[in-house]
């Protein structure tokens, strides 16, 4: 039963309209916010922008005079990183930007820059790079988290893509590692080889055979396949980290092009000298650096004291229990200050005991010292969980750090819990340099601007390797059209039931609140009219639908 069908609390609501979404949508945002609060207030006093306004504001990087002496220890950490994926040319470009300009994505997962989470999150981000009169400013920059499974959502252990033409139908999971590695943490993940792809590439001519892609489509996905993860560099990276890198890099400009001369073209080399660069660089190998190089055996560094210190640990269990992050001693969830990998590379919990950091079942025990932490770190024994890795990004090298709507929550308490360890050990100066840190700054995360549109005129989120394989028009400037158009507010809504699906358990739900789909909160009367108006003013009888396939679709952007 879809919401205009449905009454709420016994009030016949207008089938059909932007009426009968609202109450809910209301009702949505004040569960939300209760759990998110610093969310609620971003929305409440910036939810009326427009997105594009709303997304300048991300160059607004304040200043912080004791944390910017240290940046140049975390740029030269990314330099050499960059230097061995990317070459020479990129890593002083990113070192140069990141001297002049401080800010980062932290939001996205690091896989394939394919799922519409990250497609939509990384175009929205971009829109301030798209007009800046900086020629040093060319670099859109994610510390990306490696610590989620092969299996995620996202799927980096392969590719999602529809079997259709126009970029719909069925959605196509194609394996590139093998399943036995499904539930693997992406940080620890081998590089996929010929033979991986060869078995993927039989996977996509199995669908075909089977109905499932559409004519014609198979070909141009292994030609993908072949163009962006079969290529010589990629296949000689060491580890599958190192392969996104390569591969987002190469992926991302091609998601956005003029319409094509021909479907069964992939254009590999058309890049817009104007949409920046996409990095992605796990934070965790970022953090892991830093660490050895840096504070490992550094006494006189503030982390170094925090690892360390005889009172280090009385004073993490007392500001960072139950911090989103850590951990939490009395429920059992969370690690300290590092995860696990057991022999399958699945992330174990890790609490210290008597100078020793241990699992539940004694199978990884490791001196809580700097060399056998260092050693453990180089084997992928363990990594840094996510509040050393906001703590070390944000709060000791003072980066600003675009984030999601956990985030926004989660580095604020991050925060606050690090300025009260600094004060508790007399670090006055220290915790004063944190005020101008920004942590509630929300990035493109949970919004949606990148649409397909159904013969029916409804509107699905666009997948991005169907953005590189269709004939369409995806011209970055479409999306900054669509910005100027669409408040912060309303690019958010159609996440907003997935939102409450995360901060609420399923036995906390209010079912009242689990009716309403991202689906019809798109395809309300009211939202995003604007854009489907403009795409019927300018649709093209050479880029028609045919009526009889139902599975065929057109980008809603690339007739904008």
């Amino acid at each position: 039963m879809s919401a205009s069908e449905r009454s709420l609390e016994g009030e016949q609501l207008e089938p059909g309209g932007k009426n009968d979404i609202l109450p809910l949508l209301e009702r949505l945002k004040g569960a939300i916010w209760v759990r998110r609060p610093i969310l609620g207030e971003i929305m409440v006093r910036r939810g009326q922008k427009a997105l594009y306004s709303y997304a300048e504001d991300f160059f607004d990087v304040n200043p912080s005079p004791l944390l910017d002496q240290r940046k140049d220890e975390l740029i030269e950490i990314v330099y050499n990183l960059l230097n061995e994926r990317l070459g020479t040319h990129v890593a002083e470009g990113v070192k140069d930007q990141l001297e002049k300009l401080p800010l980062v994505s932290t939001a996205d997962h690091h896989g394939p820059i394919n799922h519409p989470f990250f497609v939509n999150s990384n175009i929205i981000t971009a829109l301030p790079y798209f007009e800046t009169a900086d020629r040093d400013i060319k670099y859109l920059i994610d510390f990306s988290f490696a610590s989620i499974s092969a299996n995620n959502s996202s799927f980096p252990r392969g590719i999602l893509f529809h079997g259709g033409e126009q970029g719909t139908g069925e959605l196509i999971r194609v394996p590139i590692l093998p399943d036995k590695l499904k539930m693997s943490v992406v940080y620890q993940l081998r590089a996929f080889n010929k033979e991986d792809l060869d078995k993927a590439v039989s996977e996509i001519d199995k669908s075909t055979r089977a109905g499932k892609i559409h004519n014609g489509r198979g070909e141009r996905v292994k030609k993908f396949l072949k163009t962006f993860f079969g290529n010589e560099e990629v296949l000689a990276a060491k580890d599958l980290s190192t392969q996104i890198t390569k591969i987002n890099f190469d992926m991302w400009p091609n998601l956005f092009h003029a319409e094509k001369a021909s479907k069964e073209e992939i254009s590999a080399k058309k890049k817009s000298k104007k949409i920046p660069d996409l990095i992605y660089l796990e934070i965790e190998t970022i953090v892991k650096e830093l660490l050895i190089k840096h504070h490992f055996f550094n006494k006189q560094s503030l982390v170094n004291r925090f690892l360390f210190h005889p009172d280090s640990q009385r004073l993490v269990y007392k500001y960072f229990d139950k911090l989103p992050g850590s951990f939490n001693l009395k429920d059992g969830w969370g690690t300290y200050i590092f995860w696990g990998l057991d022999d399958k590379m699945h992330r174990v919990r890790l609490a210290l005991d008597k100078g020793k950091l241990h699992s539940a079942d004694n199978k990884i025990v490791i001196k809580w010292d700097p060399e056998n932490l260092q050693k453990a770190l180089d084997n992928k024994q363990i990594f840094p969980n996510m509040a050393l890795c906001y703590t070390l990004v944000a709060l000791y090298y003072g980066f600003k750090c675009l984030g999601g709507f956990s985030q926004v929550n989660d580095l604020t308490l991050t925060k606050d819990a690090w300025k009260k360890y600094l004060v508790s050990i007399g670090e006055f100066t220290e915790a004063e340099a944190l005020n101008p840190v920004q942590t509630k700054e929300l990035g493109g995360d949970g919004m949606i601007v990148a649409f397909m549109e159904t013969p029916g005129g409804t509107l699905v989120p666009a997948m991005g390797i169907d953005m590189i394989l269709e004939k369409q028009d995806t011209s970055y400037k479409k999306y900054i059209e669509i910005s100027k158009k669409l408040m912060l507010k309303d690019t958010m809504a159609p996440m907003l039931p997935d939102i409450y699906s995360v901060v609420y358990s399923s036995y906390e739900r209010d079912p009242s609140l689990t009716v309403i789909t991202a689906d019809e909160i798109v395809n309300a009367k009211g939202f995003y009219d604007e854009i489907k108006s403009k795409e019927k003013e300018g649709r093209s009888s050479k880029v028609g639908i045919r009526q009889k396939d139902a599975i065929d679709y057109k980008l809603i952007t690339s007739q904008v």
